[in-house]
């Protein structure tokens, strides 16, 4: 008997196939075991295979079905995008018909109406039209991107795209690279994301630290140029390094240099146990390249106390650093980063480089800063337990630190910087007490200066971390100035609202500050927050100085007393410490005020009053004898003598019939500004070098086309 056949032609099941059809369970997700072996998996947990095969029957994956609910949020989010674009293209969509998006899978250019295939021609160049094969969705871009209206400039803008959040979190840019090497930062676009990087071998890590056992001692040489060994003695290096402890590390904590220290003998250690492993080569805080720099500064600045071992330095400085770089920069740690940083100040002074030699190798630490990606907040990675938060610390220290020296080499050259905002989401240096109660000590050359004053400041605390706390505030105001008066970019109209609103903001800043008087606690670090404080507040209104716009000759009373403040700083840190130790901020401090005291004196003479006894001769002439125990440690200072004399010379003419030689000048005041009757020949502590002017001018010859650029910079409006 045949099978009954239905209506459609096809055989029809009877009810004996009904009976005889086996019912097929139907498994959302296979396990793991039979999915990778292909066989059908009934869905049990376990499962009928894992049983009887005695395995562990595990299901990772999930269910990828769409429930109800997610289903009914894509057609929200759908329907909420469609109102988007609907809110952007109102006008248009009023105005002319509605255009198609993409054309139906099933169209083909046969069944276009000639008015369609003339409105989309691949020649017009008013509605652009993608080609596509046969079949497949052809956009019109001109639905997609409209035309602007004639007035869009004036209407606000609606972000195409809001609900794209473009934190740095989002993306997820610092990638480990292991246990030891730092985090990198790499973009959505990277194709390093999917780098896997090899182990950096560096040794295990030493629980001891800095503890020396039995049959160990510090190799404290073991990375030092080999040609200088012979020279350097154990006691010139700790002296060396103490100097820069005592008067530059601590100036935007450019090194942290009691973690240095530590760091120094736990990475040099050796022993007479030949098992005995090897320590980690660098950390966070201690490397030989910047063991290197930091001992090559301490020598560098009290040079005349060991020529031999500072001239024997400097021939292989530049080549043993260099490979040390290379080295280094590898996987790079936080104390490369801060290495290069200060690389770049040695070889900006002579016989190593120039000043825009050293500034290239400033730009690498720019490089340095992106590949770290220190200019990332990473607090969210701290909150997921991806970093700790000592890691946290020292990266925001290490970026506040190269920040506020690239902004002040910003201002030193006349450039842009390179990597200072005035708004930042990296947390200001944290105030950490054990850092503040740590005593400042000076160096062993500055202990006859501290005898003459009759007490020392040796031993007391050091507020290292409350200053940089407050120097990275004070930077933040500053590359405001240089954003609103000196950058490149386009000026703003609202320019006097803004220029009110930073000197409000320096005022407020000054007040909340805790050192208001820095004489009861003259450190180096705290004169130079003070002394950036007043050349902040020159370079917001020097520009202003002999306008007539402003109300009550403000901005030119604001730097006569910004000058004179920094007159009155600069004379505290050569009484206190000797001012050929400052760092350089000292030179470029000192030669901004010398431009408002010139300008006031030019002022003086035009009203009648100028003279050799005015009182702006007397200031000029002593920042002068300042900038030349400045030029005893900078080869720029030696520079800004002759442009200072040779300003002296053509904006005050009426003064040049004294013919007082500038040598003369500086033997006299060096011989009243020496405390105490002390020998003017340096024979004790920090006693100041009696300069000769004139051999100045033989050394630094003046460049004619930096004199006429320094007229027009200091000239005002």
């Amino acid at each position: 008997m045949s099978p009954a056949v239905s209506s459609e032609g096809t055989p029809s099941a009877g009810p004996s196939s009904a009976k005889n059809r086996r019912k097929v369970a139907h498994v959302a997700s296979a396990c793991d075991r039979c999915r990778q072996r292909k066989v059908r998996c009934n869905g049990e947990q376990p499962c009928q295979v894992c049983l009887e095969k005695g395995a562990d029957c595990t299901n990772r994956s999930t269910d990828k079905r769409r429930t109800k609910s997610e289903l009914e949020d894509v057609k929200d989010r759908l329907t909420a995008l469609e109102g988007l674009f609907a809110a952007h293209v109102p006008n248009q969509q009023q105005s002319r018909p509605r255009k198609r998006l993409y054309h139906s899978r099933t169209s083909s250019p046969s069944q276009m109406s000639a008015a369609q295939s003339t409105t989309t021609s691949p020649v017009d160049n008013t509605s652009l039209q993608a080609s596509s094969p046969v079949g497949q969705p052809s956009f019109i871009l001109e639905d997609l991107f409209p035309p602007l209206p004639a007035d869009a400039s004036t209407q606000p803008k609606t972000p195409r795209f809001p609900a794209i959040s473009l934190s740095s979190t989002s993306f997820d840019r610092l990638k480990p690279t292991s246990e030891n090497g730092p985090s990198v930062q790499y973009g959505a676009t990277s194709i390093w994301t999917h780098d896997n990087y090899e182990r950096l071998i560096t040794g295990p890590s030493d629980s001891r630290g800095a503890e020396l056992m039995p049959g160990e001692w510090v190799d404290w040489s073991k990375n030092l140029p080999p040609s200088l060994v012979p020279v350097l003695s154990k006691t010139v290096h700790d002296q060396a390094i103490d100097h820069y402890a005592a008067y530059y590390a601590p100036w935007c904590m450019v090194v942290e240099i009691d973690a240095f220290k530590r760091d120094l003998v736990t990475c040099n250690k050796s022993s007479i146990h030949v098992r005995n492993t090897s320590p980690p080569r660098w950390t966070t805080h201690y490397s030989p390249f910047l063991h290197n720099v930091v001992l090559w500064m301490g020598l560098y600045y009290n040079r005349e106390a060991w020529p031999d071992v500072s001239r024997v330095f400097a021939e292989s400085l530049v080549s043993h650093c260099t490979s040390l770089l290379a080295a280094e920069f590898h996987r790079p740690p936080l104390s490369a980063l801060r290495a290069v940083n200060l690389f770049g100040t040695c070889l900006a002074q002579p016989p190593l480089g120039s000043h825009d030699y050293g500034y290239v190798y400033y730009g690498m630490t720019v490089a340095m800063n992106q590949v770290l990606g220190l200019d990332i907040n990473c607090e969210a990675y701290v909150s997921q337990g991806r970093m700790t938060s000592v890691e946290l610390e020292s990266r925001n220290a290490a970026y506040w630190a190269a920040y506020l020296y690239d902004l002040l080499r910003a201002i030193a050259a006349g450039r842009n910087p390179m990597i200072a905002k005035s708004v930042t989401d990296i947390q200001v240096p944290i105030i950490k007490p054990e850092s503040d109660d740590a005593p400042w000590y000076s160096s062993s050359s500055s202990i006859g200066q501290e005898t003459r004053l009759g007490y020392t400041l040796n031993g007391v605390k050091s507020m290292k971390s409350t200053v940089f706390h407050w120097t990275a505030k004070l930077g933040c105001l500053l590359a405001r100035v240089v954003e609103t008066l000196y950058s490149t970019k386009t000026e703003a109209s609202d320019r006097d609202e803004v220029i009110d609103q930073i000197s409000f903001s320096l005022d407020e800043w000054y007040k909340a500050q805790p050192f208001r008087n820095p004489e009861t606690l003259p450190l180096p670090h705290i004169i130079l927050l003070h002394l950036t404080y007043h050349l902040t507040r020159i370079f917001l209104f020097r520009p202003f100085y002999r306008a007539t716009t402003r109300l009550d000759n403000y901005p030119s009373a604001q730097c006569d007393q910004a000058a004179e403040a920094i007159l009155g700083l600069l004379k505290l840190f050569d009484r206190y410490h000797g001012l050929r130790y400052g760092t350089g901020t000292f030179l470029n401090a000192t030669f901004t005020s010398a431009t408002v005291f010139l300008l006031r004196a030019v002022e003086d003479q035009e009203v009648g009053s100028g003279g050799s006894g005015s009182q702006s001769t007397k200031d000029i002439e002593e920042i002068t004898y300042f900038m030349s125990q400045l030029a005893i440690t900078f080869h720029e200072a030696g520079r800004g003598l002759k442009i200072l004399q040779s300003l002296r010379s053509e904006w005050l003419p009426m003064l040049n019939h004294d013919n007082i030689p500038m040598d003369t000048i500086t033997q006299t005041l060096s011989e009243t500004l020496q405390p105490n009757g002390a020998d003017s020949q340096g024979g004790n502590g920090n006693a100041m070098t009696n300069m000769n002017y004139q051999n100045f001018m033989l050394d630094f010859p003046l460049d004619e086309g930096l004199y006429n650029a320094l007229l027009s910079f200091v000239g005002g409006t």
